[in-house]
């Protein structure tokens, strides 16, 4: 039978998540993950689109909004950060998005 673990359970045991976290600490240096290009190193200050090196978590837990094969028994889970870097028109989260509302988490947590 095939392994039914999370995936980055697998990744954690053959070494392969410690590479994927450098590499994400990487882009931090000059950063050009969103739209916005704007290569600032954000390990000292935010960019454009304000995000600090940490992220703002606005709030998190289960989530039973969408179709039943995705949220199953317990709900899908969601996770709302502060700071999104869209900057879509018609966010529906714009107090979140564009304010920052939420508390920096560090990454352990």
């Amino acid at each position: 039978m095939a392994d039914q673990s999370p995936v980055y359970l697998q990744l954690l045991e053959n070494g392969e998540l410690k590479k994927k976290v450098d590499k994400a600490k990487r882009h931090l240096q000059e950063c050009r993950l969103c739209p916005h290009q704007c290569g600032t190193q954000r390990r000292a200050k935010a960019g454009v689109c304000r995000a600090p090196q940490q992220p703002i978590v606005a709030s998190y837990g289960p989530h039973f909004g969408e179709e039943a094969p995705l949220v199953g028994k317990n709900g899908s889970g969601t996770i709302f950060f502060g700071y999104c870097n869209l900057s879509c028109v018609f966010c529906q989260n714009y107090e979140l998005s564009y304010y920052g509302e939420g508390k920096p988490v560090p990454a352990d947590e």
